[in-house]
């Protein structure tokens, strides 16, 4: 599923406690309703798609592995086979058409060991370092999906932010790419609204599913 064709910031707990693991079977309550991400984005009427529990694969579409990650939420590509366990992800959208003004695609990725979900935390910083100030224009059945840039990358010990934009002229859209780790846990989310100079939605999102964490 092309969930994104382009959008993207971070989690950071505010709590004392440290995140315990999280089972598998538990990564579903993790995800935030649609009232939840009304309150964060300011809108009324976003719609949620179906929780999907499988990674996406748009290599063919873009082979730069550096930027993949970035541009979409969970690529297969990017997360590789066999490291992580189970995956819950799911696209809220508002108004529910293509021609949406705000979206998130909210995601949570659970790994055997915090020390496995650190790993490929480290190992997506050194991706996203060489994808910042990054242009990207991918054509689907010969049609140019709209075009994405992004920004500066920000990092703290738990969490990548990258804000780009979408689209051009009067349909650009700000978005922010939030990659957090907590505990065995990746959190993997994009949000994007109308153009702001200073959209962080998708750190609001992050931070709002990492405080359902249990401690």
């Amino acid at each position: 599923m092309l969930s994104l064709a382009g959008c993207g910031g971070a989690a950071a707990s505010n709590s004392a406690a440290p995140p315990k693991p999280v089972h598998d079977d538990a990564l579903g309550g993790l995800l935030l309703s649609a009232d939840d991400v009304n309150g964060i984005l300011g809108t009324t009427d976003m719609q949620a798609h179906p929780v999907v529990e499988q990674m996406a694969d748009h290599r063919t579409m873009l082979p730069n592995l550096d930027c993949l990650g970035v541009w979409q939420v969970n690529e297969a590509p990017i997360y590789g086979s066999g490291n992580w366990k189970s995956v819950r992800q799911q696209l809220l959208r508002s108004p529910d058409t293509e021609d949406w003004n705000s979206l998130v695609v909210q995601s949570v990725v659970s790994y055997r060991t915090p020390d496995a979900a650190r790993a490929f935390f480290d190992e997506s910083a050194d991706r996203w370092s060489r994808c910042t100030n990054h242009h990207v224009n991918v054509q689907v059945n010969g049609q140019k999906l709209p075009p994405w840039k992004s920004g500066d990358l920000t990092t703290t010990d738990n969490q990548l932010t990258m804000p780009y934009t979408r689209g051009s002229g009067e349909a650009i859209r700000s978005c922010q790419h939030v990659l957090a780790v907590a505990a065995n846990v990746i959190i993997d989310v994009a949000a994007c609204g109308p153009q702001s100079s200073d959209f962080t939605r998708g750190a609001d999102v992050a931070a709002e599913i990492d405080s359902k964490f249990p401690r």
